[in-house]
């Protein structure tokens, strides 16, 4: 028996066990094939790292951790260490006081890179090259000092493997932007006379209705999207990388995942821009289809668990938006912990007691089930920074069956308790709901008489807010789930503020007309006249009819009228507050009145474009059709004569109400798991553990029909695997061994040419025009022998072009 030794020092890249097509093998990849490997690595902002929000270390690791000299050396090994095993390394939470260390010890080591700090001036390596459009983006940057932030995304890459084509800086705060179109030619955008982006651009300040969702976007967070040609490749080989970081709350999935469908689509533009500037020749595909644009990785701190909308988003490609809108979703706090105290548990089961210390070795076949298998492949960087493919052993390979069987219990118990906490969560949607503030009155019996649940803050709640500054409304809302809807400005800038929180001008009547039609848009609230007139006006209770005669002459004697009763067949009351209810053909009956009112509130909604369904006989005066032909004819009149230009966040709010939010890209998650078949979850149970939250939020996903997955790093799946010496607390992070509060993960996959299923390599040439017989085609032979595998002319002309690239490649490096 060794000592085990600790974790960060076992780490490598597993090899992957693929049923379907055999072991991985050298041969099979060395045909036409380029290996590349790259990581992801949230490496814990200096500024982020205290003792009160890292507690419960272990002293060890508190004099390590919180000692800036000890924990930077500690980072640039780990770093170090990373760079055997990968080629491109995405980084986030780099901030200033890192920054200058990494980008000397990465540099020495071989490493290009591009930074991307939030709001501020992207930084590159000097052997990184700019086109027009980043530096137009740099200059714009430039104008806007205040903010910048003191982290964000850097991508490092093996300058001897790589080389950066061009890059983009996405700026997630363009979200928020009301002046103009959010997905719009970035090149058009970008251009010296007119540099309006959201984040670069100092606006005066408005107060727009939604004003709540438009600062709930605001964050600062930044993605880097790097186009990167491998240098070694007899082909072109070009690779997008797209290193982010989202939103950290829980509570706010709706700024998530509207982060990332933005992101997605701008590496679609990005990639898109690429292909058509591609003048390589272009790839056959199996079905035959071509594609010349290059492959898209995306990667990064997403801050979303598995299977929650924005992990659903990426792996899917689609999802119901308006699961997680603001005015639908509520956040659950308890819930949350409930199912983090789970997590915890199942985890944390024996963490502490005394283990096996056997040593792992790569030569036999004795692996012990408390640890991860090291066994996998490195690339080895000579003192140059040349990397190589070369594996270490032949042996690499011989355990791997052995070691996926002693695992499986392990990696089932993985599973379930994925599926136990993340699988439960039901998201529906549910009747919107709604919270006003004491002022607005009349709008909240409004929204009553068009059967929207609507209460009113009351004077008591009211009272505590203004003199005392208790937000009662505020915590109404999260437990109702309900969206509030004030005249107040200043709640809007409140931290505890619901994010949803809709803001209303009550000097007129008409603004008040206005906001009600808006909201209901908003909102996608959709209008059945049938369930008209079925809250009561004063309290916001259930209106029902009352069939004793003797409460119905209790109510008509109780409202001064008790010779009504006679006259009427039908007497309604409130459940709630119990008010009575009666119709009067009268003119001047209050029944009257509200009638009156209700038939103003539905031709108002129907101009304004609200979505009506149903048209009862109460209603039969009403000419639908000419009320929205109405609606129609006095918006062209307000907007004749000027050009009209929506903004970003009217986009953005689109989105949330899509049933389909559909990405461009077909992804799979490097570490999901798969069951007969199909991807049921992901591998790792966490990648960020500290004594507050455990869980995975960071991800690599892939184009999974045009890249090959070889291996993945084999990271620690338990507490007891992080806990080197079986101390107390001594799986937290980050500690003595590793520098973050985050696991790196990474991957390792094949840019193969496509193959037929007789595995021939099949290029489109612009050398044979079309129609030539099949064995004039470059080609590499025939399996029956019927062709003699010996190069064509326009073969060996391509052999020789490359090998002039190539030496003219060596000469420049």
């Amino acid at each position: 028996m060794t000592t085990k030794p600790a974790w960060p020092d076992t780490l490598l890249i597993e090899p992957i066990h693929d049923d379907s097509r055999g072991q991985a093998t050298k041969s099979d990849l060395k045909h036409g094939s380029v290996e590349f490997s790259i990581a992801s690595f949230n490496i814990l902002a200096e500024s982020y790292l205290t003792p009160r929000s890292h507690k419960n270390l272990p002293p060890s690791s508190a004099d390590v951790v919180f000692d800036k000299a000890l924990r930077r050396t500690l980072l640039c090994d780990t770093l170090e260490k990373l760079t055997k095993s990968f080629d491109i390394l995405c980084l986030q939470e780099l901030d200033h006081g890192l920054q200058d260390v990494v980008f000397e010890r990465l540099e020495n080591l071989g490493y290009s890179y591009v930074y991307a700090p939030r709001g501020g001036v992207p930084i590159r390596s000097s052997d990184v090259h700019m086109d027009d459009t980043a530096e137009m983006s740099m200059q714009v940057q430039n104008n806007s000092e205040e903010n910048v932030r003191s982290d964000g995304c850097a991508t490092f890459f093996c300058k001897k493997r790589w080389k950066c084509v061009k890059f983009r800086i996405v700026n997630f705060d363009d979200l928020a932007d009301e002046s103009r179109p959010l997905l719009e030619d970035s090149n058009e955008v970008l251009n010296k006379n007119d540099c309006t982006s959201s984040v670069l651009k100092k606006k005066k300040k408005s107060h727009s209705p939604i004003s709540g969702i438009i600062a709930s976007y605001k964050r600062r967070n930044t993605a880097l999207v790097v186009e990167l040609e491998h240098r070694i490749a007899s082909r072109a080989k070009h690779v997008v990388v797209a290193n982010a970081h989202l939103y950290w709350h829980p509570g706010y999935e709706y700024v998530k995942l509207s982060q990332a469908h933005y992101l997605v689509h701008k590496v679609k533009q990005f990639v898109d821009e690429s292909a058509k500037v591609s003048q390589s020749p272009v790839m056959k595909t199996n079905d035959d289809q071509s594609d010349n644009r290059p492959i898209v990785l995306i990667c990064g701190d997403m801050n979303s668990k598995p299977n929650s909308v924005v992990h659903q988003y990426f792996t899917q490609g689609q999802v119901d938006a308006r699961l997680v809108a603001p005015w639908n979703f509520s956040y659950d706090e308890m819930q949350e912990q409930q199912e983090l105290a789970l997590q915890m548990e199942q985890l944390s089961i024996n963490v502490n007691a005394p283990q096996d210390q056997t040593a792992i070795s790569s030569s036999s076949c004795d692996v012990d089930i408390d640890q991860d298998p090291v066994v996998g492949v490195e690339l080895e960087c000579d003192s140059d920074g040349e990397c190589s493919d070369e594996k270490q052993d032949d042996n690499q390979y011989i355990c791997q069956d052995e070691a996926n069987t002693s695992l499986a219990n392990q990696d089932t118990t993985i599973s379930q308790v994925n599926e136990q906490i993340f699988n439960d969560r039901s998201y529906t949607i549910q009747p919107t709901r709604y919270l006003l503030d004491v002022t607005l009155n009349k709008f909240s019996r409004w929204l009553r008489i068009l059967g929207q649940d609507a209460v009113l803050e009351t004077s008591d709640e009211e009272k505590l807010r203004t003199g005392q500054g208790i937000m009662l409304l505020f915590e109404r809302c999260r437990n109702e789930k309900r969206n509030l809807i004030t005249t107040s400005k200043t709640l809007l800038v409140r931290k505890d503020c619901p994010p949803g929180t809709y803001l209303v001008n009550p000097s007129t009547t008409e603004s008040l007309e206005e906001a009600l039609v808006n909201l209901l848009l908003l909102h996608g609230v959709t209008l059945y006249p049938d369930d008209f007139l079925s809250r009561c006006v004063v309290c916001n209770g259930a209106i029902i009819e009352v069939f004793d005669r003797a409460e119905q002459k209790a109510i008509f004697i109780e409202y001064g009228s008790p010779d009504l009763m006679e006259e009427l067949d039908h007497v309604y009351k409130c459940s709630s507050c119990e008010q009575g209810y009666w119709w009067s053909s009268s003119p001047n009956s209050s029944a009257s009145r509200v009638k009156d009112a209700c038939t103003h509130l539905l031709k108002l909604c129907l101009r304004g474009g609200v979505k009506v369904e149903g048209q009862p006989e109460f209603f039969s005066h009403v000419d639908y059709e000419e009320e929205r032909k109405k609606g129609r004819m006095a918006k062209m009149k307000n907007q004749s004569g000027t050009k009209y230009h929506h903004g970003a966040i009217e986009e953005v709010v689109g989105w949330l109400k899509t049933e389909n939010l559909c990405s461009p890209f077909d992804l799979k998650s490097s570490y999901s798991t798969e069951r007969d078949g199909t991807v049921d979850g992901e591998l790792l149970p966490f990648t960020n553990v500290t004594s507050d939250f455990v869980g995975a939020l960071d991800y690599i996903f892939f184009e999974k029909k045009r890249l090959q997955q070889l291996g993945r790093f084999a990271v620690p799946k338990s507490f007891t695997n992080l806990n080197v010496e079986s101390e107390p607390n001594g799986h937290l992070l980050p500690n003595k061994y590793w520098p973050s509060d985050h696991l790196c993960i990474g991957a390792k996959f094949s840019l193969a040419n496509s193959s037929n299923d007789d595995g021939n390599i099949q290029i489109a040439s612009a050398f044979v025009p079309p129609g030539m017989p099949t064995h004039l085609s470059p080609q590499l032979g025939c399996n029956c022998g019927c062709i003699p595998k010996i190069l064509s002319l326009f073969q060996m002309a391509e052999l020789r072009k490359q090998a002039k690239l190539k030496t003219a490649s060596e000469k420049l490096n």
